[in-house]
């Protein structure tokens, strides 16, 4: 593997943690508007970023299961892309 490739590894690797963690604050930031759109108190609103850290903790084991079986790179690169195009959409 050439040094090109290594620092393309980590860039994407990188940028692949960077999005679960800021997707998880811009949910934090957007709390104020869901609130007032769905007429939410403060004890509902706490549900919605436990939701979105629920749902990474359930699909992370069956995931990885599927990357077992696929491929890893394949299933990161496929990751990605629908990560990017649900946060985009």
């Amino acid at each position: 593997m050439s040094n090109t490739d290594k620092r393309a590894v980590l860039l994407l690797t990188t940028l692949a943690a960077f999005l679960t963690a800021f997707m998880g604050s811009s949910t934090n930031i957007a709390l104020p508007a869901i609130g007032r759109e769905f007429a939410m108190d403060a004890v509902l609103l706490g549900w919605v970023p436990m939701t979105y850290s629920l749902a990474t903790a359930i699909f992370m084991l069956q995931l990885a299961r599927l990357a077992d079986i696929h491929g890893r790179k394949r299933v990161f690169i496929l990751g990605v892309a629908v990560y990017l195009v649900g946060s985009t959409g």
